[in-house]
């Protein structure tokens, strides 16, 4: 295993564990209970938590993905979409209907 990230926010950690779930990428999070502990007594250590690759021959597809989610966040906000199944309305950075679950486009 591999640490891949960091983070204060629980939430922002578990959004890019399942962006890199749903690519094939087997991660486990460490620490979740202790994110919103800002410092442990003893030694006044930072604990945040911890995303980290289960397997070390899938690190480097983590980091290419890390690098395309981050991007796609930096990017301006996409113009929302119709779900051609069940049209509902979605924001432009959903890529599965939050109704349906069908893929964008489907």
């Amino acid at each position: 295993m591999r640490k891949l990230l960091e983070s204060p926010s629980l939430v922002n950690l578990q959004l890019v564990a399942d962006y890199l779930e749903s690519a094939g990428v087997r991660v486990s999070m460490l620490n979740e209970y202790q994110g919103s502990s800002a410092v442990v007594p003893h030694g006044g250590l930072s604990v945040w938590a911890e995303l980290w690759v289960r397997e070390d021959v899938q690190y480097p597809r983590a980091l290419e993905l890390l690098d395309a989610y981050r991007r796609q966040q930096d990017s301006p906000a996409l113009e929302q979409w119709r779900c051609v199944h069940c049209m509902e309305d979605n924001p432009g950075n959903f890529e599965f209907c939050w109704h349906c679950g069908k893929e964008r486009g489907e």
